[in-house]
């Protein structure tokens, strides 16, 4: 098998995973979403834990850490670690309150979220494709506000925090494991301590919700060892197409398998939104074709 046809298999298991997560969370309803939480970040620490030990990486994973407190980049992980525990929350809270629709529109507007990011903090220049996406997502985000005559707070803050997330973990880019160890690590006591205090107790949830908490931590890190493959391997344009099978595949397991409603008001939502991505896609595309022109004159 090919480097690229490698990656491009990689890539496509990992957004199938991530994309069928809903489901998986669904099931977990019956658990607070705080404690599936904290079982989440447990066991996926824990499954971390095993993948490092099959590859014989705690002294290169000890010898980051001493490097990372030395030159006081560590507030950057533990910063990052903060934000994938709210997104991990805010994302388990919306599955299992029937609000999966809406969080695949947070994965829907992720990348644009990106670039207003880029544009803000970055002072980066936005080309004309990429401020026309971002107006119609503008528009498909305030009709949604209108309709239900309030902000998506939980949509919006969902894409926020996966978006700071990345722009922090750029500052630090870690191997996958490694990172993922180490967010672990730090927000790990802190779910342990809330295990231990709340009134919810695992045991007397039966073995299925058992299994499905420990196997929480598999689901976690595989797809995330997945998509570690898929970087090395794939070119960025090829990743930013495959990326959208998360949440395509989110909406379509909402709607037809937990059976949430999608009437016209959400549509015209969904439009303004798939116009936007639609758009900033084209632009993608016509601005790597023209750096490859220019590059190879």
């Amino acid at each position: 098998m090919s480097q690229k046809r490698l990656g491009i298999s990689a890539a496509i298991l990992a957004y199938s995973l991530w994309g069928v997560l809903g489901v998986f969370w669904a099931l977990l309803h019956a658990v607070p979403a705080m404690d599936t939480l904290a079982y989440r970040i447990i066991w996926s620490l824990v499954t971390i834990c095993l993948v490092i030990t099959y590859q014989k990486s705690w002294s290169r994973l000890f010898q980051i850490t001493k490097k990372l407190f030395h030159s006081h980049q560590l507030i950057w992980i533990i910063l990052s670690s903060g934000l994938i525990s709210i997104n991990w929350f805010i994302y388990i809270y919306m599955v299992t309150h029937h609000q999966a629709t809406e969080a695949s529109l947070g994965y829907y507007i992720m990348p644009l979220m990106n670039v207003a990011v880029a544009l803000i903090f970055l002072h980066e220049r936005l080309s004309r494709s990429n401020l026309v996406a971002l107006a119609f997502v503008s528009v498909g985000v305030l009709i949604l506000t209108i309709q239900t005559d309030s902000l998506p707070v939980n949509t919006l803050l969902m894409a926020a925090s996966f978006c700071f997330y990345g722009l922090i973990k750029k500052q630090v880019p870690l191997p996958a494991t490694i990172s993922l160890a180490l967010e672990t690590m730090f927000v790990a006591p802190i779910a342990l301590v809330y295990i231990m205090r709340s009134p919810f107790h695992i045991i007397n949830s039966g073995v299925q919700i058992t299994a499905l908490t420990v196997l929480s931590g598999v689901i976690t890190v595989l797809p995330l060892l997945l998509f570690a493959v898929a970087t090395k391997n794939t070119d960025f344009i090829t990743l930013g197409f495959i990326q959208y099978m998360n949440p395509s595949i989110q909406l379509l397991l909402a709607v037809f398998v937990l059976h949430e409603n999608f009437d016209w008001h959400k549509a015209i939502v969904f439009v303004f939104i798939w116009v936007g991505i639609l758009i900033f896609v084209t632009g993608s595309l016509h601005k790597a074709k023209k750096i490859k022109q220019l590059t190879s004159n």
